[in-house]
């Protein structure tokens, strides 16, 4: 009988030890939680988009040193016509909001619409005005000091991100983004086709004749503006810069007219 019980006894170590051995092994058993190769946890790491049938947007950010733009976020959108596509080589809309603008915000149905149907990307950054750089001519609407770069940050990313290969740039840019349009294109103009620049709030004067094609529009009641647009105009056509010029009967604010002209423009010199 005392045998009996000491082998019982020993039997039950044997067991409880193997009980240990295996919770050890598998800690997530009986615990309502699956190992980390079943979670379904979600992959923030970059990585191709591929198998898109229809058309998709996203907002992705990077960072800068700028004070008020620690964080610089960016809507993207792709149309169904290039995702059905998914590789190549595509034109690209920058569409670069008023003052202080979200891109998510100012890409609208009609720009989605034109993507569409000419198989362009859309990328709109959302810069956010650092006042405290304006006199000394360092914030965001002066590509060349830092805000460029960081575009071409952004777009670089898209590309990476996405496996879509960008082209020629079309810019469309209204008051401050009118600004950061029309100085992006004299300083990087081997990259753009064409801008359409409206309202512009600050004088901007090309100094060489270069290849893009501009347009240029301001309300006729936008007194502050009016006469910076007119002097671009007038420089460009001293130099040989193909630009037209439209005035509308309508203040600083961004109207339908001027933006289905700016889209058969872009049209236009595809």
């Amino acid at each position: 009988m005392k045998m009996k019980i000491m082998l019982l006894v020993a039997l039950i170590l044997i067991a409880v030890l193997a009980l240990s051995f295996f919770i050890k092994k598998n800690p997530t058993e009986g615990h309502g939680i699956k190992p980390p190769s079943e979670n379904p946890l979600p992959d923030t790491t970059a990585r191709t988009v591929v198998a898109h049938t229809d058309s998709f947007s996203f907002i992705d950010s990077i960072t800068t040193d700028n004070y008020a733009n620690p964080i610089l976020r960016c809507y993207y959108y792709v149309p169904a016509s290039v995702a059905k596509i998914g590789s190549g080589f595509f034109p690209l809309l920058l569409l670069i909001p008023y003052l202080s603008g979200r891109g998510e915000e100012f890409v609208t149905a009609e720009f989605k619409n034109f993507a569409e149907e000419e198989k362009f990307i859309i990328i709109s950054p959302s810069f956010v005005y650092d006042e405290q750089n304006w006199e000394s001519k360092t914030s965001y609407q002066f590509p060349a000091v830092w805000s460029g770069s960081a575009l071409l940050a952004l777009i670089d990313k898209f590309q990476v991100k996405t496996g879509i290969s960008l082209s020629s740039y079309y810019l469309f840019g209204f008051s401050a983004g009118a600004q950061f349009s029309l100085r992006f294109c004299l300083w990087k103009p081997e990259l753009c086709r064409a801008c359409a620049a409206h309202g512009s709030g600050s004088k901007i004067i090309p100094d060489q004749r270069i290849n893009v094609q501009f347009l240029i529009t301001v309300g006729t009641q936008d007194t502050e503006r009016i006469g910076h647009a007119r002097e671009f105009y007038k420089k460009a056509q001293e130099l040989g810069i193909d630009a037209t010029y439209r005035e509308y009967d309508t203040g600083h604010v961004l109207i339908p007219d001027m933006i289905r002209e700016s889209l058969e423009f872009f049209k236009k010199n595809k």
